[in-house]
């Protein structure tokens, strides 16, 4: 070997080893006009390296491959001369020269080509590792996949490249995983959450994505072709966790918002469709797909609108309380009231109730109203005692969203007696699950609420799907039939059917201790079946519409209706 010759190739090597790089690419493409400089004094054929990256927290599956950083134009011999690098995650790079066809290197010949072989692993970990650490900015390091900003990056890629209309985007909400954080500790719940995402990855094609966004949602990018059976995959996800003791298989669904993706400029389009697809598909309360179209989305920024709106409104005390009186079957007497809310705009608009309640309920931000009824209530009841008026129980309409929140008998109670009301005025009702295990959540809250001399009553009664197991699980004092089940009105006929069932319920009630309050009562007929079928308090246009506070003081000084 003629060393002052090498030391010329040596040096123009190791310039073009360490020139800056922005990729792996770009590493390789210096690397082989570096073997070039060396490879015919060396009697190089061929120099290629081998790369493998186990599955782990920063990949979700295993990367290996091979480049070929050098290809001489002579024939190539058998016997390679390799070099390895082992990484802390299980991961190895091979770096393999081969001689030219007949050639075989003396010991100090093989000395030097793995001292330029270190240098040239050395590189490629350098790389790797700045790699690394942008993957870690656009992957979920639970899960192994592209988080928000690596799916955004992605889309971007797709629409560049003028493919995205081929692609359907998802939203997907999964089911089940609150179940597994509560029977599972931590790190176990984690792992279950990472045998999902292998699930999930094993039912999509390599040009197809899914992305963790936090918690238990996910976005994908599927093709066309494969939506229809991409949802059938991700609707019904086993997964078996072999724990220490036992082995669990947990059963995964999902709540999906998709969207067609022709006419997108940019990802935050795809964004919107799908995440407008899945508030529509959460709202349904089901396993079904809710597509997006340009209707959705108009429904979907009139919601946000009314949200919007409604924390302003509730600032500035747009929202006025309208009471409804309550009437005793028997002697016609005005024995309290229901407070209902209205929306007055600045414009002096009175927006009815079903034109946010709705809304509000989906979003949660009723509860915020709740207790701002309340409190106006009890401003109320307050006046009535500094001015000597007669004092009737009113009740107050609280959502089940209440039902989670831990504090809610106290934070009920502070506002009664921040305001000095006597509990016995209050009654708070409560709508009727459609969830038989909130029943033991419920009934410990009436509980609560009766210990501290509040009434309660389930309104709505009739409309949930376990209606008899309410009643003989909860404790309450007054039951309010829904109006859809009393005859003779809109939502009814006059046939025996009809009152058979409202006499039913009725006679139950009253077995069972409850009063039975009857709403929606509009006629002179309905009034009189009301009656004599043993209601005893019935609300309704037939006595009263709703009134604003000041018509209900008058009312109150002549609670005796004709």
């Amino acid at each position: 070997m003629e060393k002052a010759l090498l030391g010329d190739k040596l040096t123009a090597f190791l310039e073009l080893l360490q020139k800056p790089v922005s990729s792996e690419e770009e590493l390789a493409k210096n690397v082989r006009m570096a073997l070039e400089c060396i490879a015919g004094q060396m009697k190089i054929g061929k120099v290629e390296v081998c790369r493998f990256a186990p599955d782990s927290r920063l990949r979700a599956q295993i990367d290996r491959h091979t480049v070929v950083l050098y290809q001489s134009d002579a024939l190539v011999g058998d016997d390679a001369l390799e070099l390895t690098y082992r990484s802390d995650d299980g991961g190895a790079a091979t770096l393999s020269y081969y001689p030219v066809k007949n050639y075989r290197w003396e010991e100090e010949e093989q000395r030097e080509l793995l001292l330029l072989g270190n240098l040239i692993l050395w590189a490629f970990r350098l790389i790797i590792m700045g790699d690394l650490l942008k993957r870690t900015a656009t992957m979920d390091l639970a899960g192994g996949i592209p988080n928000t900003a690596g799916f955004i990056g992605r889309l971007a890629g797709v629409i560049a490249q003028g493919r995205i209309e081929h692609y359907t985007g998802f939203y997907l909400n999964t089911h089940n995983f609150k179940y597994v954080n509560k029977v599972l500790p931590h790190q176990n719940a984690d792992e279950v959450m990472w045998l999902y995402i292998r699930q999930l990855l094993s039912g999509i094609e390599e040009d197809e994505c899914v992305a963790r966004l936090g918690g238990d949602n996910f976005v994908a990018l599927i093709r066309n072709e494969n939506a229809d059976a991409f949802i059938r995959w991700v609707s019904d996800i086993n997964v078996r966790y072999k724990g220490d003791s036992e082995e669990k298989v947990f059963n995964f669904g999902a709540t999906i918002g998709a969207a067609q993706l022709k006419e997108i400029r940019n990802p935050g389009e795809i964004m919107l469709r799908i995440s407008s697809a899945y508030q529509a598909a959460r709202q349904k309360e089901g396993n079904d797909v809710v597509y997006y179209n340009e209707e959705l989305y108009k429904e979907m920024m009139r919601q946000k609108e009314v949200i919007g709106e409604f924390h302003r409104g509730i600032k500035k005390q747009e929202f006025v309380v309208y009471y409804q009186p309550k009437v005793n079957t028997q002697n016609k007497q005005l024995c309290g009231a229901e407070a209902l809310v209205r929306w007055r705009k600045p414009d002096e608009s009175l927006v009815p109730p079903m034109a946010f309640i709705p809304i509000l309920e989906k979003d949660g931000s009723i509860c915020l109203l709740d207790f701002y009824v309340l409190d106006k209530v009890c401003a109320f009841l307050n006046r009535c005692i500094r001015e000597h008026k007669p004092l009737y129980k009113i009740s107050v309409n609280f959502s089940k969203r209440h039902v989670e929140n831990p504090h809610l008998v106290n934070e009920i109670v502070n506002v009664l007696d921040s305001h000095r009301v006597p509990h016995e005025l209050i009654e708070i009702e409560l709508t009727e699950s459609e969830d038989a295990k909130d029943y033991i959540v419920m009934s410990n809250l009436i509980d609560k609420l009766k210990a501290e001399g509040i009434s309660v009553s389930v309104d709505d009664f009739g409309t949930g799907y376990s209606s008899m197991n309410m009643l003989k699980m909860i404790h309450t004092d007054i039951l309010k039939v829904d109006k859809s089940l009393i005859p003779f009105g809109r939502f009814n006929s006059d046939n025996q059917k009809d009152c058979i069932m409202f006499e039913s319920i009725v006679s139950l009630a009253k077995a069972l201790g409850f009063q039975v309050v009857a709403e929606g009562v509009e006629t002179l007929r309905q009034y009189e079946y009301m009656r004599d079928a043993g209601c005893d308090i019935i609300q309704g246009y037939y006595f009263d519409k709703p009134l604003p506070v000041d018509e209900y003081l008058n009312r109150l000084l002549f609670g005796q209706y004709s």
